[in-house]
């Protein structure tokens, strides 16, 4: 865990858990009975540099704690999730692509930024942060469907895919931070994209945009489908078709839109037996707006029965996220809890 130079008041009735993202930041105070008391957003100037990406935090936390009525000397510590690599027990980013500045025109990425004690400086509070994947897991973990667990896997579904492993009510992080990339496991060598990463990648097989290139392929060869009617310039195919719109079709009994969608579900279910396998998890969760399709998600289930050991997979369950874009800021919440109740 994270160690803070600001010692936590052990007896703080409230914490405050941010959402660091690359468009906003978001806060929000609550109280030991998971009552939240007060929220706040704005953006988080991600390429503004680090001091006005640590200034837009601050202003988050101080504007969630004003809308909850609670002075800062009653915060006990504040939780964050942070997207990118993360040495946790430092407080540093060791990189994050989403957030940097520019200098003479090129684009600097964050690389080793002690942002926590930057933070503490200017909130006078303790910190702790961690990856926004394994804080969404622990927010699951501790506050929705992974709650009375031990041992949880989660996959997040969205232009990438992210996730986060928890063992024995532990984020799973490895050596230097750097563990459960669910998105990288290879599950299908020498096909799909090799942006960002080795061929074969779940992430380069069912993330956003290989959902849509597979579908687009599809329509291309002439076949017949309900997603012609969202397309204007067959030249552009990509630029009109969205996951949920194939999702939509499919819902609607479209023949190619469901071909993808189990194409794609399929994938999904080789990366859950993967995890399964490895780390004999009590309950999978499955998030991001991309988990809602009942054709992925029922495939992914399928293939994860047909290809998972079945004594392992018999002790998981494979279900839906439940906090939705609250995961970040619960799991951060539940950072600041252990360190101030220093678990």
């Amino acid at each position: 865990m994270s160690q803070s130079r600001i010692t936590p008041n052990s007896n703080a009735s409230y914490v405050v858990g941010v959402d660091l993202g690359g468009t906003n930041v978001r806060a929000a105070v609550l109280d030991r009975h998971e009552q939240s008391l007060g929220r706040h957003e704005n953006t988080s100037d991600a390429k503004g540099g680090v001091v006005r990406t640590v200034g837009r935090i601050a202003e988050a936390v101080r504007g969630a704690a004003l809308a909850a009525d609670v002075p800062m000397d009653k915060i006990g510590a504040v939780g964050m999730a942070v997207p990118g690599h993360i040495d946790v027990p430092a407080g540093k980013i060791v990189w994050a692509p989403n957030f940097g500045h520019f200098d003479d025109g090129l684009y600097i990425p964050f690389k080793n930024i002690a942002l926590r004690d930057m933070l503490e400086d200017e909130l006078k509070l303790p910190v702790v942060m961690d990856n926004d994947a394994n804080v969404a897991a622990l927010g699951e973990f501790s506050f929705g469907a992974g709650r009375g667990t031990r041992h949880l896997v989660m996959f997040t579904l969205g232009t990438g895919i992210g996730g986060g492993i928890i063992i024995e009510g532990q984020v799973l992080r490895g050596a230097t931070g750097g563990a459960a990339e669910v998105g990288h496991i290879i599950i299908a060598d020498g096909l799909g994209s090799s942006a960002n990463g080795a061929h074969g990648r779940l992430e380069s097989l069912a993330g956003r945009d290989p959902i849509i290139e597979r579908a687009t392929l599809k329509m291309e060869s002439g076949r017949d489908t309900l997603l012609w009617r969202h397309v204007d310039n067959t030249d552009a195919l990509q630029q009109h078709i969205t996951p949920k719109i194939i999702d939509d079709a499919a819902e609607e009994g479209d023949a190619l839109a469901i071909e993808v969608m189990q194409e794609i579900g399929h994938f999904v279910g080789l990366g859950i037996t993967n995890m399964v396998n490895v780390f004999n998890p009590e309950v999978v969760v499955i998030g991001g707006k991309i988990s809602r399709s009942k054709v992925l998600f029922d495939t992914a289930v399928r293939t994860a029965k047909a290809t998972a050991v079945g004594s392992i997979l018999a002790a998981a369950k494979i279900v839906h996220a439940e906090l939705g874009d609250d995961a970040g800021i619960m799991g951060a919440v539940e950072l600041a809890w252990r360190v101030v109740d220093r678990k």
